[in-house]
């Protein structure tokens, strides 16, 4: 086995280089083997109906905020929370029962 190990680091000393010719022939070889480039063509994405939805209203970040102030209108719509109250209360010095925010055309078109 201490042969072997000789032979080993004896060829680790001496690096083997390859010769010109050899080195030209692998190269023509590896170019004649290589493919042409090709042109590769990708179709452009289908966009989904969200991204559709989104677009339409300028973007994610739009929908997101319009999406966001309809929910928030949603809650006060409904809920109606205690603090509410008090501050209409302190805007309109009084309680407000009901607001008619479309009145009747008939009131629009009333001569005096």
């Amino acid at each position: 086995m201490d042969d072997l190990d000789d032979l080993f680091a004896s060829a680790a000393r001496t690096g083997v280089q390859p010769s010109e010719a050899l080195m030209a022939r692998v190269l023509t070889d590896a170019a004649r083997m290589q493919d042409a480039p090709e042109r590769v063509q990708v179709a452009p994405a289908r966009l989904g109906w969200f991204a559709g939805l989104a677009a339409l209203f300028g973007g994610a970040g739009s929908l997101v905020g319009v999406g966001s102030a309809a929910v928030a209108g949603l809650f006060f719509g409904f809920v109606q929370p205690e603090g509410l109250g008090s501050v209409t209360d302190l805007w309109a010095q009084a309680s407000v029962d009901q607001v008619e925010l479309m009145p009747q055309l008939d009131v629009l078109l009333a001569e005096e």
